[in-house]
């Protein structure tokens, strides 16, 4: 199987004001993003729910989501963004941070 060249990663900042529907985000919102961007070559889905350092991370989540291709990604971008931008609002109040990176082996 071919490794993922590029990820999106998706974060969810703990800032005031901001809150996280977990139930919604990681049944929902999860089911949804994996039915659109399956067909585009999405690899795999990675959440990380924030736990500290101290009383309140930095982040309530962060998301990682695996394509095999820059291609891949900007496909999937261009069909599905508006969709799953909307559901954000279901899940999330605040605004996330959006980063697309090269995965460098090591």
């Amino acid at each position: 199987m071919n490794e993922p060249a590029v990820k999106l990663t998706v974060l969810y900042p703990n800032t005031p004001g901001s809150s996280m529907d977990w139930e919604y985000y990681l049944g929902p919102h999860i089911d949804l993003a994996r039915r659109l961007l399956t067909p585009f070559g999405l690899q795999r889905i990675e959440i990380e729910r924030g736990l500290g350092p101290g009383a309140a991370p930095p982040f309530h989540a962060i998301a990682r989501l695996y394509f095999l291709s820059a291609a891949a990604l900007q496909d999937a971008l261009a069909q599905t963004a508006a969709a799953l931008s909307e559901d954000v609002r279901k899940y999330y109040r605040g605004e996330s941070v959006i980063q697309i990176s090269e995965v460098v082996p090591v």
